[in-house]
């Protein structure tokens, strides 16, 4: 009943073509980069959220090995953009922007086909978040995925003198926890929404789903207007999201939180800030993060249990 096959994840008729797969995920990676890059924490300018690497592990689950090519293009790309003015002001060549950002796009190919393969390895083909511990071992999978790339990316990052040699440390710390933020918020959202397979949710209606919403936004505005404690709530939201929607509930929501928070912390907003805009997104990461990897495995069992209990009912 779970074993994959290519007609489990929704995909669209243009991506039949093998080629598109790849210009699509090289898009899509390169948008989602994009994105990250206009949100830096010093010193050194990196992201405290990185929705691309989570994107490039789903698209690997997803569309298969084809997909490596599209992460690769695509990270180069966005490395390129992003390093072109570090390297002009430090006097680099074309020829050493081009071999650092291939050197991290190499980097994140390396973690995402690791990754990827432990991952079905594990789980048998099967669907990766079909149970509570399909979920535990995904989770943990993400933390050694993150720590790759990072270690990777910040590597050859430092090889190429791009970054100040004593803020490794540093620098790798907010990479892998950017990294696996994304990887938590985007990787389940893709695989639960576009698998085809999951239990129809039942006694439930569009009223609920919005409610919900409207829960989140008004808990992140809350937070916003100095009331730190308030922050919990979403914990209470979450619980609604992992009993009513499972996982798709909890990874839109979770998204939505992230999505919120780090705009009102960018702009200087809330109880999450403590010195600048830019250090109030870092300080996001470890409560909704920990409150995120709770509900979603809590969905995964849940989710279990109600398969059993259908496959019961059919015999």
């Amino acid at each position: 009943m779970y074993k994959l096959d290519l007609n489990d994840y929704y995909t669209p008729f243009f991506l039949k073509s093998s080629l598109f797969k790849i210009i699509l995920v090289a898009f899509v990676f390169n948008a989602l980069a994009f994105l990250s890059f206009r949100i830096t924490v010093s010193p050194d300018n990196l992201s405290p959220i990185f929705p691309d690497v989570g994107f490039a592990l789903a698209a690997v689950l997803i569309i298969g090995r084809k997909a490596i090519a599209g992460v690769w293009l695509g990270s180069f790309v966005a490395n390129m953009f992003s390093f072109w003015d570090v390297c002009k002001m430090l006097d680099k060549s074309l020829l050493e922007t081009i071999l650092s950002s291939a050197s991290v796009a190499t980097g994140v190919a390396i973690g995402v086909t690791i990754s990827a393969y432990l991952i079905n390895l594990i789980n048998k083909g099967e669907y990766p978040l079909k149970t509570g511990f399909s979920v535990i071992s995904f989770l943990g999978i993400s933390i050694l995925y993150c720590g790759i790339c990072s270690f990777l990316c910040v590597s050859a990052i430092s090889f190429w003198e791009l970054s100040t040699p004593n803020h490794f440390i540093s620098n790798w710390t907010t990479l892998w926890q950017g990294d696996l933020i994304g990887t938590i918020l985007i990787t389940p959202f893709l695989l639960s929404w576009l698998h085809l397979h999951h239990i129809k949710i039942i006694l439930t209606s569009l009223f609920e789903a919005i409610s919900l919403g409207l829960a989140t936004i008004f808990v992140c505005v809350l937070v916003a207007f100095d009331h730190p404690n308030d922050q919990f709530l979403f914990i209470l939201i979450l619980l609604w999201a992992t009993f009513r929607f499972r996982i798709r509930g909890v990874s839109i929501l979770a998204s939505m939180f992230a999505l919120l928070s780090s705009i009102y912390g960018y702009l200087g907003y809330g109880s999450f800030v403590v010195v600048n805009s830019q250090d109030s997104l870092i300080n996001i990461n470890p409560f909704f993060g920990l409150a995120t990897v709770i509900a979603l495995i809590a969905a995964g069992y849940y989710s279990d249990y109600l398969h059993r209990k259908l496959e019961e009912a059919k015999n």
